[in-house]
């Protein structure tokens, strides 16, 4: 016998592979033996000779035995030492790789004989078990013998299946042969000219004849087996070579159209006997070949469904066994690269809480030993693409341990106790081959819950299968070392029974990735897929450029980017290619500036001019220049000083029979009796109403655009302000114009599925509402329509609400601002509410919200959206809550749903709902200081809690965008667990509604529902930061709406001031609407005065959160009143001051006179040391006489300056203002003009 020889790599395939070895050349004709004949079914398993535990033999000592069915040789026990056998089922793969499955020679030589299907001689006892397969040991024999996949019993029930099909076949079509009877010839077509067949009509050729139509069919005589030679003349030719080409045994059929003009040969046909007819055309023909099609259709889905073959992708070509108890598509990770938690990225929390799991797998007797039983289950709970099954096969390849995975819908079939069945043997499997893991994905296929809440129908099959698997996680063994781990995305829908202790005890969140985690998957891509990247690639970038994306998400963008660039024939993937596959990625591409405007001009009688946009450089990636042709129409304006001095609020001055009709409640909702406000110029002296008229493109719609135009003094532009006020000298019964009739009405006519702002925008549509929101922003109209399709951008604008001027709110635009009003308990009155609504509007406020809880809450509303020209917003709970006399426990959706209806119908623009206000986060907050402040929070809360049932707003999302739909409102998610003190701040409960949020926001954006998130309100300085990254990584970047936030809590009755601070500052990082906060916050009901208080502070906020974003409008603004303050002109720095007349009359407390509003000082330096004016005067002398230092030009100017005072005229004495023995000093051409 000869010394081993060295071992070669054994290449495994579907048939028998030996390592080449020229000593062991009788093995081939072995092999060569089986194949030939037949009795090794290479399609079950394979025979592969390891070398190394072979050793040399002679051929004289191989003996043959016979082969029985299986392919397997009766007796093979020379071969057994050295051929190894592996078979897999369709559950089952060798996981032993090439290199494990050689053995140490040493090893081989001492002996050990491993069986059929075993692992390596190296390899682990758990390994061995896991290739054994289908092998077992007999006792008996003290052999291996194969268990052969399918069973006789089921050979025999498909054969039998088979035999009936063909009988009913035959029975339907009796042409069809049957196995064994004697086939009939095919039959040939051949077509050929009339001419001939008249000729072999003529010559007494033609056997049989049948005629459709033109169309004839016929038969030779003698042709009956297709012989055709010397009997076809020379006109068929052709088919003469056609016919030499066929078998001897076709039937030939020759097929001829007939000219219109020219008769059928009947006489010709019965003088010669030819037999003729026409085809059968009765109306079953048609349904019996149907029924037929339909019924080999059936025949065949049900031979696929039965037939023992799985086309599954672990399992391909291998054949499985269906039986009852079967476990379906359950695989086994197959052999090939090992996934780890170095290949899985930007899950860093979510893998830190599984390292535990490994660890267990690991060591298990480490464990085992203190009588710690390891967790029985884990869920993974997160948005699909964000990489859970990955974390699960990185779980099983960090621990080395099977890795056995199905889908939950495969539990479920058509036969009652399948899933049940499968369950048992799945979790039979896995005890087997412990230490091991399951992964059950989309579990919520499965297990939903049992209260009928997420169910329309009973599922008697599902709850049989979910019952079986309860009883099965329960049933584990404490040592079984089996861990199940379970993903979905709607954990919130699974049975409660599923969730409880010694079940899935934990949960895993795997989240979105941030921004670090985003750059880490898109190293990991691109590592792989080994990508040639240019210079100008910064994966940082491009991960700041995919917010939202999840992992799967950026694994595609990585494949896009790659594709972009070599469609263009590229070496390498450059920056741009990124960016364009990001485009790609996003619901609808960001429009690009060279994209043709929609044509827009403004019509003018007379002349008409251009009007330049600002450039808005400050919106990242954009440079919108544009121009459009307007006139300016202008309102009349008085320009006289004259009239009612203002006290700080500009209260207009009331008699007692005035004050008298102000009562606490209204009498008569139908008709209240509204007070005067003061108007538009005695708010605003120097300032007039004007429009700007913008043809829409589309319609021809002329659009009558507002802003205020505060004419300057001298020679100074006038300056164009942004104006909410709405259309003025309206009296509130009559209510406002229905500015948007035409818009809606056309709209309506040309119909369509949807009717929402997102909808049209998507559609690549520019509606007037988003021409209207351009001309007032100085934008073009694309970019806005670009910004509300990607859901940057919200316009809210309810179909109902007609007399709506349209605005938009996004971080991209200027910052809004919010004004709560609405009635109470306590005060009721519709009277106050309207005359809160044009306060508040006059003064600035963008939106409106209406939270009245008291009398008459829906003709409150009524009033108030009939004169409201900017949109209007509810908490629809309210209402709902009032609806049921105020007991939480009473409300349910029903009553919630025609609350939204109501609402909706009667013009609402946007909706705060609290839906993410989950029962698994209210006890998030048992540990703050200040519970849930939010009162529509609170309600869900208490209901929640009182039925231990998830939010119904949450659980009817879908039907709320419905309804949303059809009347375009739009939504804000309410934050109802926001903080309500510093010191609860940025705590788990208020950013696990934002993480909800975000679901929530991507749900409405599938159905093209506007929305923006609610934020916190009571934020310290360093945490604000944190809460606008997170609303921009986890709700996509839609609009950020928040309370404030409040950044101390020290101020009661300065609460708008400290709010401001804070609404400055994460205006500044992109929010884009503030609410905003009363002086009267956390103490009372605000009434008119406290309204224009809040509105003017947030005001500034959002003014000076625009400065910090770099809106050119912003700063233009800041200049015209910086520089009229420095030349001292007075009215025109009242006249561009956000409240012109508290200002002014701040100045004229003590310098009343007219005289004194050209003074260049003011009382706080008096004309003495007024920085400014000294400045001033110094560069004017300096400049008249040529002085060339400072130094002189200061000495000889304030000496001439002094003299110029003394000589002034004395017009009013400083003693009244405690200037003793000083003078008011006036300009020189003031005096002059005086004396004149």
């Amino acid at each position: 016998m000869a010394a081993p020889l060295e071992p070669l790599r054994p290449i495994i395939h579907s048939q028998i592979s030996i390592n080449y070895n020229p000593n062991l050349k009788y093995l081939y004709h072995h092999s060569f033996l089986c194949n030939r004949y037949g009795a090794i079914n290479t399609n079950l398993f394979s025979f592969t000779l390891n070398s190394t535990s072979c050793r040399a033999q002679s051929r004289s000592s191989f003996e043959f035995y016979p082969i029985n069915l299986w392919g397997v040789c009766s007796k093979l026990q020379k071969l057994r030492d050295s051929v190894r056998v592996r078979a897999n089922s369709s559950c089952e793969h060798d996981t032993d790789s090439a290199d494990k499955g050689e053995t140490k020679t040493s090893e081989t030589r001492s002996g050990s004989t491993p069986g059929p299907g075993s692992g390596s001689g190296t390899g682990s006892s758990r390994r061995e078990k896991q290739g054994k397969g289908n092998w077992c040991w007999s006792k008996g024999n003290n052999k291996w013998q194969w268990q052969p996949i399918i069973q006789a019993q089921e050979i025999g029930v498909l054969l039998l299946q088979l035999g009936i099909v063909l009988f009913v076949m035959k029975l339907l079509r009796p042409g069809i042969p049957l196995p064994g009877s004697e086939p009939r010839p095919p039959t040939s077509f051949v077509s050929v000219p009339y001419s001939e067949f008249l000729s072999k009509i003529n010559s007494n050729q033609v056997r049989k004849v049948e005629v459709d139509g033109v169309h004839i069919m016929f038969k030779l005589k003698g042709a009956e087996l297709g012989v055709a030679g010397s009997e076809m003349n020379s006109k068929l030719q052709e088919s003469e070579s056609l016919l030499r080409s066929m078998s001897p045994t076709k039937r030939v059929v020759y097929t001829t159209t007939r000219p219109n003009d020219i008769k059928t040969p009947y006489e010709k046909m019965l003088e010669n006997d030819v037999e003729f007819g026409s085809p059968d055309k009765r109306s079953g023909g048609f349904m019996n070949s149907a029924l037929i099609a339909l019924f080999y259709i059936a025949v065949l889905a049900g031979l696929l469904h039965r037939f023992p073959v799985s086309f599954s992708q672990h399992t391909a070509g291998q054949l499985r066994n269906r039986k009852s108890g079967g476990s379906g598509g359950s695989k086994v990770s197959e052999q090939g690269e090992t996934i780890t938690f170095a290949d899985v990225a930007g899950v860093d929390e979510a893998k830190e809480e599984l390292e535990e799991i490994v660890e267990f797998l690991r060591n298990p007797d480490r464990y085992i030993r203190l009588g710690a039983r390891p967790p029985r289950g884990v869920l993974l709970v997160g948005l699909p693409g964000t990489g859970k099954t990955l974390l699960a096969k990185a779980v099983a390849g960090e621990a080395e341990v099977p890795f056995i995975s199905c889908s939950a819908s495969e539990f479920v079939e058509l036969y009652v106790g399948m899933g049940a069945s499968r369950v048992r043997d799945l979790f039979a499997r896995a005890k087997k081959e412990a230490p091991s893991i399951i992964f059950i994905d989309e579990i919520d296929a499965v297990a939903k819950s049992r209260d009928g809440r997420f169910r329309i129908v009973s599922n008697d099959e599902r709850e049989q299968t979910l019952n079986q698997l309860l009883t099965e996680m329960d049933g584990f063994d404490s040592n079984s070392a089996v861990i199940v781990l379970g993903a979905t995305n709607r954990s919130d829908v699974l049975d409660p029974a599923l969730r409880r202790p010694g079940r899935f005890d934990r949960v895993v969140m795997v989240e979105a990735p941030d921004r670090t985690g985003r750059e880490a998957i898109l190293k990991v891509h691109i590592t792989r897929k080994e990508l040639p990247l240019a210079e100008d690639v910064d994966i940082g970038d491009i991960a700041c450029m995919t917010t939202g994306f999840t992992g799967a998400d950026l694994a595609n963008l990585v494949n896009e980017a790659a594709l972009l660039a070599g469609r263009q024939s590229k070496l390498v993937v450059e920056k741009i290619d990124f960016i364009q596959a990001v485009e790609r990625s996003i619901a609808v591409k960001m429009a690009s500036v060279q994209a043709t405007l929609t044509p827009a001009a403004c019509k003018n009688g007379n002349y008409s001019s251009p009007m330049k946009f600002s450039n808005s450089s400050f919106l990242p990636g954009f440079d919108v220049t544009g121009q459009i042709t307007g006139i300016r129409k202008k309102d009349s304006w008085s320009t006289h000083l004259s009239g009612v001095r203002a006290t700080l609020t500009f209260d207009h001055p009331t008699t007692n029979k005035e004050n008298s009709k102000q009562r606490k409640h209204t009498v008569d909702p139908n008709a209240p009796d509204f007070l005067p406000l003061p108007s538009f110029e005695e708010c605003f002296p120097r300032s007039s109403k004007e429009y700007t008229e913008v043809i829409h493109g589309q319609s021809g719609n002329v659009l009558k655009v507002p802003f205020r135009r505060i004419h300057l003094s001298g020679d100074e532009p006038h300056f164009d302000a942004y104006d909410t006020s709405g259309p003025q000298d309206i009296n509130p019964h009559s209510g406002l114009p229905k500015l948007r009739k035409d818009w809606v009405d056309r709209r309506e006519k040309l119909g369509g599925p949807r009717y929402t702002q997102m909808y049209y925008a998507k559609q690549g549509i520019i509606t007037e509402e988003m021409a209207f929101c351009a001309a007032r922003e100085n934008l073009e109209p694309e970019f806005v329509r670009s910004e509300v399709a990607r859901g940057r951008a919200i316009i809210p604008s309810n179909k109902k609400h007609l007399e709506l001027e349209p605005m938009i709110v996004g971080r991209n635009f200027l910052v809004k601002v919010n004004a709560n009003i609405g009635n109470s308990a306590v005060v009721s009155s519709i009277e106050e509410e309207v005359h809160k609504l044009q306060w508040a509007t006059m003064w600035g406020a963008d939106t409106i919200m209406d939270l009245s809880t008291g009398r008459h809450i829906h003709e409150t509303r009524e009033w108030i959206l009939r004169n409201s020209a900017v949109p209007v917003g509810t908490v629809p709970i309210y209402q709902a809550l009032e609806k049921v006399n105020g007991i939480a426990e009473n409300l349910s959706w029903e009553v919630f749903r025609d609350t939204l209806i109501e609402q909706a119908e009667q013009g609402v623009d946007y909706f705060t709902i609290h839906a993410g206000v989950l029962l698994r986060y209210i006890p998030l907050t048992a540990k703050r200081m200040t519970g849930i402040v939010s009162r529509g929070g609170s309600i869900h809360a208490k209901w929640c809690l009182a039925y231990h049932k998830e939010n119904f707003a949450y659980e009817h999302w879908d039907e709320i965008l419905d309804i949303c739909n059809q009347y375009d409102i739009s939504l804000s998610i309410g934050d109802g667990l926001r903080p309500g003190s510093i010191y609860d701040a940025n705590d788990t409960a208020q950013f696990a509604e934002l993480l909800t949020q975000g679901e929530l926001t991507r749900r409405a954006w599938e159905k093209d529902v506007q929305v923006m998130n609610e934020g916190p309100g009571h934020i310290p300085m360093h945490k604000i930061p944190e809460n606008m990254q997170k609303q921009l990584e986890w709700c996509n970047e839609a609009p950020f709406y928040t309370l404030g936030p409040l950044t101390t809590d020290i101020a009661p009755g300065y609460d708008h001031i400290t709010s401001a601070i804070g609404a400055a500052n994460i205006g500044a990082l992109g929010t884009a609407l503030l609410c905003y906060v009363t002086p009267k916050e956390h103490l009372g009901l605000p009434n008119r005065d406290d309204v224009k208080a809040g509105v003017i502070a947030y005001k500034i906020a959002a003014h000076a959160a625009d400065l910090a974003k770099g809106h050119p409008h912003a700063q233009a603004w800041d200049d015209a009143l910086s520089k009229a303050r420095f030349e001292f002109r007075w009215m025109d720095q009242f006249a561009l001051s956000l409240d012109p007349m508290t200002a002014m009359s701040f100045h004229d407390e003590t310098l009343p006179s007219e005289g004194a509003k050209v003074a260049h000082f003011c009382s706080m330096c008096g004309p003495k040391f007024c920085s400014m004016k000294i400045t001033e005067d110094v560069r004017k002398y300096a400049e008249q006489h040529g002085y060339g230092s400072a130094e002189e030009a200061v000495k000889r100017g304030m000496d001439a300056m002094s003299a110029e005072f003394l000589a002034a005229k004395k017009t009013v004495s400083g003693e009244q203002h405690g200037e003793i023995g000083g003078e008011i000093y006036l300009p020189e051409t003031y005096v002059k003009s005086i004396k004149i």
